[in-house]
């Protein structure tokens, strides 16, 4: 193995983004303060956690008689786990983002490099970024707060660890990405049509029940530190918590011949996962599932439904090409997840509870709108801001169409505002089952994600048009990040705008609360003035969008 190579192939992974998007690529020169800052934040944030456990470490004993150093060699050799859990959650929406990129590109193509070599180059890139991000800010934390308390050989340790695990949790995510490309290149190439949706549901199914797992062991256990102490004593066999096991039999159980079997047990076991990346990548690894099928005879347009709807056929068009796209692009995968998992985590706290259904309370409240308002609006917010960018390099079909600034304004927004309503039955219809709410507030609710779903729609498309990103490689972001979090405001804004009026419904509740009474308003006189701010709002994003559609049509440029 060519070391030179990796290294170089990893800088190319890291750099390529930030120079294809450069306004003179054939100039770029790195900035090498604003390409690590974000770990030097991570580290500085580390040390100031780190200190302020030494300050608790000094207060908590005398004050509530808690010892926190003597927790602390069991929260540390949880930190290996936890640290799997998070970069198995980070790294396989990486890998997501990652297998929409055109495979031609990939250096295996056309550069002289060995798959080991492109394997470690991939595995090490995919930890680049948060999932680092996490383990330097806790191991700095670890290590300055066992600089005093006589831990620091454990600390050391556990940062090795904390390291050993995000790279194995990277070498995992890319043996599901090589197996999930060539299953469902498999699936598509057998199943026809049948097969596009085979592949998005058996994604999305996939998510959604690792989410739920990972949250009903969250939200199940009182102390999650513990609760994985118990799990990496009780499960040993199983390879990925061997890094805990290891510490804790060095450290807690004083078996060293233990930890040294779970040491070399963990070594082996992470090189046999590179191995088996590398065999895969060797037999699958440029393996791309055929896109479209060639049928005889002469194409004849029919209506549809969208025609029926009273669409043009341009428009129809665009909007059965979108729906194909964001059901084939398996890094828009998370922009259907991300919605539902919203609605785990509004529900799952009311299991079991003993309040009565309907309840006007803070409690019942805060959940009861999570599921029916925060689902819909993040699915307009997302798909408005993808929706232009998510055209790539193909957007030159677009400028070469006889398509108009209304045809692609109204066939993109209708988009938005299809998935989104298809969310809002979902979220809706559960939410209705769960927290069985009165008349009045289902109506109120139902009416207020309309609201929402029309306004950030039309809020995001705008700014979809003004930040997209067309660039595919080495991952698509299909709008800029300084626009992204330009969306992220203005829909922020938008809401609570919409939003407000109904506040006057909470405010007695909470009042209520504190022993205060405050007179009670009609519902459906807020709800209307929502519908006034949120009618104002369409109207004025939607002229917009039509006046920044005709100058995007008229540049052409990518």
């Amino acid at each position: 193995m060519n070391w030179k190579n990796v290294y170089h192939l990893i800088q190319v992974e890291r750099k390529s983004g930030r120079l294809l998007r450069g306004t003179n690529p054939s100039k770029y020169k790195e900035n090498r303060f604003s390409a690590y800052w974000p770990y030097l934040l991570a580290v500085v944030i580390g040390v100031v956690a780190g200190v302020f456990a030494l300050f608790l470490s000094g207060i908590l004993p005398d004050a509530i008689g808690v010892d926190i150093q003597s927790y602390a060699p069991y929260v540390f050799v949880t930190l290996p786990t936890i640290i799997l859990i998070t970069s198995t959650i980070m790294g396989m929406l990486y890998q997501l983002q990652r297998s929409g990129v055109k495979m031609q590109a990939e250096a295996p193509y056309w550069l002289p490099i060995t798959w080991q070599e492109h394997t470690l180059a991939s595995v090490i890139a995919s930890i680049l970024g948060i999932p680092l991000g996490i383990v330097l800010f806790a191991s700095s934390a670890i290590l300055v707060f066992s600089l005093f308390n006589g831990l620091l050989l454990l600390a050391i340790a556990t940062s090795i660890a904390m390291f050993a695990a995000a790279f194995l949790t990277s070498i995992l995510t890319e043996i599901i990405r090589v197996l999930q490309v060539r299953s469902m290149g498999a699936v598509h190439k057998s199943g026809g049509k049948s097969a596009i949706w085979i592949r998005f549901i058996g994604t999305l199914a996939f998510f959604i029940i690792f989410y739920v797992i990972y949250l009903t062991v969250i939200t199940s256990a009182g102390d999650i530190l513990q609760t994985l102490t118990n799990i990496q004593g009780s499960l040993f066999y199983i390879p990925f918590i061997w890094l805990g096991l290891a510490l804790s039999n060095f450290f807690i159980s004083g078996s060293a011949l233990l930890g040294l079997m779970y040491t070399l047990l963990s070594i082996a076991f992470i090189s046999a996962l590179y191995a088996l990346a590398v065999l895969l990548n060797k037999r699958f690894g440029l393996y791309e599932p055929p896109a479209i099928k060639i049928q005889s005879g002469t194409y004849t347009p029919k209506t549809g439904i969208l025609g029926k709807l009273g669409f043009s056929t341009i428009e129809a068009a665009i909007i059965s090409k979108d729906i194909k796209a964001f059901t084939r692009r398996k890094e828009l995968i998370p922009v259907f997840i991300t919605p539902i998992v919203f609605m785990v985590i509004s529900f799952m706290p009311s299991f079991g509870s003993t309040d009565a259904a309907g309840t006007a309370s803070v409690d019942f409240l805060m959940p009861f709108a999570m599921i029916f308002l925060l689902p819909v609006s993040f699915m307009s917010y997302m798909l408005g801001s993808f929706i232009i960018g998510q055209e790539g390099q193909a957007i030159w079909r677009i400028y070469a169409s006889p398509i108009s600034a209304k045809n692609l304004v109204k066939s993109k927004y209708f988009l938005t505002m299809l998935f989104g309503l298809i969310i809002l039955v979902v979220t809706g219809t559960i939410g209705a089952i769960i927290f069985k709410p009165t008349l009045t507030m289902l109506s109120v609710a139902i009416l207020e994600a309309l609201f929402l779903l029309f306004a950030l729609g039309a809020v995001s498309l705008y700014t979809g048009f003004r930040g997209a990103d067309f660039i595919e490689i080495p991952k698509p972001r299909m709008i800029r990040q300084s626009w992204m979090l330009i969306s992220m405001v203005a829909c922020a804004l938008t809401a609570l705008a919409i939003l407000a009026p109904t506040m006057l419904l909470i405010l007695p509740i909470l009042l209520g609360e504190f022993g205060m009474v405050f007179p009670s308003i009609n519902p459906f006189i807020c709800v209307a003035i929502s519908a006034i701010v949120a009618s104002a709002i369409t109207g004025i994003f939607y002229k917009l969008n039509l006046d920044v559609a005709k100058d995007f049509l008229k540049k052409a440029e990518v």
